[in-house]
C-alpha cells in the first residue's frame, strides 16, 4: 500500500520555516533576555507606593510596562514558535517554563499596580494629563483598568492571584502537551488504498478531499483516537472550567462567562443576543445543509461532508 506522509521538518525548504532568528540570532541572546526580564520586579518595585505621586511617575511607570510587555511577547514567541517546531522537544519545553517562572514573579512583583492606579482621584488624573501631555498616550489603558474597580482585589490578594498564574495555566499545558507532543493517530486510507498521515495540520485537508471514503478514515482517525481518552480530555476540562471559575469568584464575577467577556469589554446581553438571533434564524442552516446534502450526491450528511466544496 503506498502512503503519503508529511516531510520532517529537516526536510522542509527554509523559505517555508519560520525565520525565528529575526527574533533572536541564536537561543544564548533568548537567555540574555530572560536575565532582563528576571531582573524586571526589582525595577518594578521601585515605583511601589509612589504611582499617585505625580505625572512624571505614573508615565515613567507606563514606560516600564511597555518594555516589559515587548520583551515578554518577543521571549514568548521565540520559545512558543521554538516548541511548536517539535512539541516533545524537552529544551524549549524548559524555555517556556522558565518563561512562564519569570513572568509570574513579574506579576507579583507588580500587583500594587491596579490598586493604586484605581485610588488616584478623578481629578487628579486629569491634572496629570495636563501636566504632562505625553501621559495621554496611556489614556486608554488607564481608562479600561479603572473601570474594572468593581472587580480589582487589595494589593495582598491581587498578589496572591499573581501567584497563582502558573497553576491556573496547567490545565492547557497538559493538554497542549498531550493533543501536540504524545497523542498519535492511524493513517487515513483513501478509495485507491493509499495511506495519508494524519495530524492536527493535515486533518482539514484530508477532510475537505472529494473522496469520501479518505474524508471519513481521516474522520474516525482523529475521534476515534481522541474517544480512547475522553476520559482524559474529560479531566483536563474539568480542571480548567474549575480555574476560570476560581478567578471570576475571586473577582466578583457574577460568572466566568461575565469574566471572559469583561476583559473585550463586551455586555453579557450582547453575547446571549448573538445565540438568540442564531437560535431564531437555524432553519437557514438546515435549508443549507439539505442542499449540501443534494449536491454532494449523499442518502445521509455526516461531520466528514461539511468541509468539501460542493462545487468544482
Amino acid at each position: 500500500m503506498s502512503e503519503e506522509r508529511i516531510p520532517k521538518r529537516s526536510e522542509v525548504p527554509e523559505q517555508f520555516k519560520w525565520a525565528l532568528e529575526d527574533i533572536y540570532a541564536t537561543d544564548e541572546k533568548w537567555a540574555e533576555d530572560l536575565q532582563k526580564l528576571k531582573a524586571m520586579p526589582e525595577r518594578i518595585a521601585a515605583f511601589k507606593g509612589r504611582l499617585s505621586e505625580s505625572a512624571d511617575t505614573l508615565y515613567d511607570f507606563m514606560k516600564l510596562s511597555d518594555e516589559i510587555s515587548v520583551l515578554c511577547d518577543s521571549l514568548g514567541n521565540y520559545a512558543q514558535r521554538r516548541s511548536d517546531e517539535d512539541t516533545a522537544n524537552a529544551k524549549y519545553q524548559g524555555f517556556l517554563g522558565q518563561l512562564m517562572n519569570a513572568y509570574v514573579a513579574v506579576n507579583s512583583a507588580g500587583s500594587f499596580e491596579t490598586p493604586e492606579i484605581i485610588s488616584i482621584e478623578e481629578d487628579k488624573l486629569q491634572e496629570f494629563y495636563e501636566d504632562k501631555p505625553e501621559l495621554k498616550l496611556y489614556k486608554r489603558a488607564l481608562d479600561k483598568l479603572r473601570r474594572k474597580k468593581a472587580h480589582i482585589l487589595s494589593e495582598a490578594e491581587e498578589k496572591i492571584l499573581a501567584l497563582t498564574g502558573e497553576m491556573g495555566q496547567s490545565p492547557e499545558n497538559i493538554y497542549s502537551m498531550f493533543s501536540d507532543a504524545d497523542l498519535r493517530f492511524p493513517d487515513a486510507v483513501d478509495k485507491d488504498g493509499k495511506a495519508h498521515q494524519v495530524t492536527h495540520g493535515s486533518y482539514i485537508p484530508l477532510v475537505q478531499s472529494e473522496d469520501r471514503v479518505l474524508r471519513k478514515s481521516a474522520f474516525e482517525s482523529m475521534y476515534g483516537t481522541f474517544d480512547k481518552f475522553k476520559n482524559t480530555c474529560a479531566a483536563t476540562l474539568s480542571a480548567q472550567i474549575k480555574a476560570v471559575n476560581f478567578y471570576a469568584k475571586a473577582r466578583r464575577y457574577d460568572s466566568s462567562l461575565e469574566a471572559a467577556l469583561d476583559g473585550t469589554e463586551v455586555p453579557v446581553s450582547v453575547y446571549k443576543n448573538l445565540i438568540e438571533a442564531v437560535h431564531d434564524n437555524m432553519h437557514y442552516m438546515y435549508d443549507y445543509v439539505a442542499l449540501r446534502k443534494k449536491l454532494l450526491g449523499v442518502d445521509e450528511l455526516h461531520f466528514y461532508d461539511l468541509y468539501t466544496p460542493v462545487v468544482p
